[in-house]
């Protein structure tokens, strides 16, 4: 049977990010196994297990970036987001039709981050890599992120993922 995949489109603003992330955090659970809350937990959309919390993360960057980026906080175009998930591994792959940027660009992190090294902004993109296996950039239009978190190893290997 084919894995499927999980389709939301929204606007492309700020306004709309907690929408995309609860759908992107309920999907990285599928993966991850983590047990719902009980619904009357005012706590229950919290993400606390390190896959949903990097998922989540990572995915908030980006939507971030093509909403006050690509989109320059004015909207104007829809933020597609695709989620496939597997016992093995999350992948998102994000659509938006704003301004493409040049990813190779992005400047460095410093090799010592200080007060005086840490950047104001321009963290996203390593935020995201950072807690992610892979992620990839194709400007556009469309411009198209793949996001791609794969669960450890043992877990995976023992079943424990999606039921």
């Amino acid at each position: 049977m084919a894995t499927p995949t999980i389709r939301l489109s929204v606007p492309g603003t700020l306004r709309y990010r907690g929408i995309a992330v609860r759908a992107v955090a309920e999907t990285a659970r599928l993966v991850s196994g983590t047990t719902p809350r009980d619904p009357n937990d005012p706590l229950v959309d919290d993400v606390r297990h390190p896959f949903d919390t990097a998922v989540v993360s990572a995915f908030m960057e980006i939507f971030n970036n093509v909403a006050i980026h690509a989109y320059r906080r004015k909207g104007g175009g829809m933020i597609e987001i695709a989620m496939t998930a597997t016992d093995e591994e999350l992948v998102i792959e994000i659509k938006d039709t704003g301004t493409p940027f040049d990813i190779d660009a992005v400047a460095p992190v410093p090799d010592e981050l200080t007060d005086e090294t840490l950047p104001e902004g321009g963290m996203g993109i390593h935020i995201a890599k950072t807690m992610l296996d892979e992620v990839t950039y194709e400007p556009g239009p469309p411009n198209k992120w793949r996001l791609c978190k794969r669960l450890d190893a043992p877990r995976a290997a023992a079943g424990q993922g999606r039921s």
